[in-house]
């Protein structure tokens, strides 16, 4: 294991991480991170009627395309458990990636699932 390597993508998962907490604090949401009970999201929010669950992703020397549909799987997990719970809100899933995929693809196959997609800087979106 390359551990240059995964000191990179800690860095760069974490400051993505960040760089969302800081963008939705700037528009006054509240960023709660996941109970003892519920999974580890990265980061979640509510505007009252739905609840967003956040799955951060580092593309950072790492396969692009295994990062996004890791992504993908963890958020609809996370989305699943939660719609399984007794809160009776919707949940809306987001995956946030560290930059734009060089793929466009991912965009509109995140939307026919119902994710969010979004990245860093803008966070456009959200």
């Amino acid at each position: 294991m390359d551990l240059n390597h995964l000191d990179k993508a800690t860095a760069a998962h974490e400051s993505t991480v960040g760089a969302l907490i800081d963008h939705l604090t700037r528009q006054g949401v509240e960023v709660h991170s996941y109970a003892r009970s519920a999974p580890r999201f990265d980061a979640g929010w509510s505007n009252g009627t739905e609840i967003f669950i956040a799955e951060v992703k580092s593309l950072t020397g790492a396969s692009e395309d295994q990062q996004i549909r890791l992504g993908i799987g963890q958020v609809l997990d996370y989305a699943h458990q939660l719609r399984l719970g007794p809160s009776g809100r919707s949940v809306r899933p987001v995956l946030v990636l560290e930059r734009k995929p060089a793929d466009t693809r991912w965009s509109s196959l995140s939307e026919a699932v119902g994710i969010q997609l979004t990245w860093a800087p803008e966070f456009a979106g959200v």
